[in-house]
């Protein structure tokens, strides 16, 4: 029989009983998870001669990661440009890369893209993610790297018609012809490993016409939505001068807003779009450390779970961040609110947890598929190392993995059933071709974005700057 028995480790199921088991097992058939229990009771029952053994002595077994906000094309641009807010940070950071990859598709190559993408989707496991969300218009880029990689994948195809620069900018009519061809393709290819969302931009970078027409096109496909929605004081601004009202509020009154759509950021919400976003049973998307780096500001993230609205975590993409790692946007998750609220309580670690696993599978719709260790669930199951000298003395596992571990401990990534990485070894792809590879792209087509950059003359951002309200 093929499958895996993991054993002997500390297993933090996270079921709706939120069990935990110090001496825990998982028993895997094909991609689903069949037994869940205590190392003894396990091995009693299932012969190991007839599974993989994995040894998790000294590691925790835990779901795997999901991040429901990342922009993969962007791995290209970390640790660019630090002093600027978001829309400074669009017109000198990342248009410069987007322009250079649109010339390099024209020409029939797709070098930038690809080979972000791979080192994006390769970070992304190393690190413990199982599933990420990849907010893109990278054509078939993204799903071709998840079917290759193993990664749990869901492309979010992004929609735009203003604000950006019109090189960027396609036909309604195409942009949705392409999206019809990317559903029949792609979405849930690969046993289920594979979707799509529609994914407009945000609020003021798409017209009334363009998001009525991702609304109706979302309700005949039953594909789910997401957008940047509240993420800045400048949104908040432009919405007020061109709508007199929120952009939530604007949203809500066109129709756009349902239970399938993932909101992401939700920094400038307040109080009146909280209860829209209630009532509507919209999700949100938590990206901490983007918000925090591009000084957006903080979600009110506390005031968010004690209303019941469903918060999913995410890095958001590594240009504003730096990096794709879920257990470091879980404790900047557990600072941040704590700090905006004054109270050393309003977010704990087994919270942030939560929040990168089960809640953010909630936010994704597909908690009854993945986010958890459960019988009949499927087996996205990761490892993580305790026996390193940084973490010694352990106190407390759940803690340790929220405050003190990194990405860098994670050992072990089961996805889908299959094995992806073992003791910090990727299995699935040569990872050392895609490292030649991007050096190459390096060499033949960054210098000159990076120069491009480096070239632009940054705007100062005003230190007069008053806390935005309504």
């Amino acid at each position: 029989m093929s499958g895996f028995i993991i054993k002997n480790g500390y297993l933090i199921t996270v079921d709706s009983n939120d069990r935990i088991i110090p001496d825990g097992a998982v028993v895997i058939e094909g991609n689903k998870i069949v037994a869940v229990g205590k190392t003894s009771e396990i091995l009693d029952k299932y012969r190991s001669d007839e599974y993989t053994v994995i040894d998790a002595s000294r590691k925790v077994i835990m779901p795997g990661l999901i991040n429901t906000h990342a922009h993969l094309y962007q791995n290209f641009l970390k640790g660019v440009h630090d002093e600027l807010p978001l829309k400074e940070w669009c017109d000198s950071v990342l248009f410069p890369l987007v322009d250079a990859a649109i010339v390099e598709m024209k020409e029939g190559k797709d070098d930038i893209y690809r080979y972000s993408t791979y080192s994006a989707v390769l970070e992304s496991i190393r690190f413990g993610t199982t599933t990420l969300v990849d907010f893109a218009g990278t054509g078939e880029i993204a799903p071709e790297v998840f079917a290759e990689t193993g990664i749990r994948g869901i492309y979010a195809r992004t929609f735009v018609d203003r604000w950006v620069p019109e090189e960027f900018i396609p036909p309604i009519e195409k942009a949705m012809g392409d999206m019809d061809k990317l559903i029949k393709k792609w979405h849930g290819k690969y046993n289920g490993r594979i979707r799509l969302m529609y994914a407009p931009s945000a609020p003021f970078t798409c017209t009334e016409e363009l998001l009525k027409a991702i609304r109706e096109h979302a309700d005949k496909t039953k594909v789910p939505v997401s957008i940047h929605l509240s993420e800045t004081r400048y949104e908040q601004k432009l919405a007020k001068e061109e709508y007199g009202t929120t952009p939530t509020d604007w949203l809500n009154k066109i129709g756009f807003l349902k239970d399938d759509v993932l909101a992401v950021h939700g920094v400038w919400l307040n109080d009146s779009d909280l209860k829209v976003i209630k009532e509507k049973d919209v999700k949100i998307s938590h990206n901490p450390e983007s918000n925090m780096r591009l000084a957006s500001g903080i979600a009110p993230v506390a005031k968010m779970l004690k209303m019941g609205i469903t918060v999913g975590l995410a890095t958001d993409g590594a240009a504003s961040n730096d990096n794709l790692d879920m257990i470091e946007a879980m404790r900047g998750a557990v600072f941040s609110a704590k700090v905006s609220n004054l109270r050393a309580s309003a977010l704990l670690g087994y919270d942030a947890i939560k929040m990168a696993t089960i809640w953010s599978a909630k936010a994704l719709k597909l908690e009854n598929e993945i986010g958890s260790i459960e019988v009949g669930k499927k087996a996205d199951v990761i490892l993580i190392n305790l026996d390193a000298l940084h973490l010694k003395p352990v106190y407390d596992p759940i803690n340790t993995i929220v405050y003190v571990a990194t990405g860098h401990d994670v050992d072990t990534v089961i996805i889908d059933g299959k094995l992806v990485m073992h003791n910090r070894r990727i299995l699935t792809v040569d990872e050392d071709l895609i490292s030649q590879k991007i050096d190459k792209v390096y060499q033949e087509k960054l210098e000159d974005v990076y120069k491009k950059i480096r070239a632009l003359k940054v705007p100062v951002e005003s230190e007069d700057i008053e806390p935005w309200s309504w």
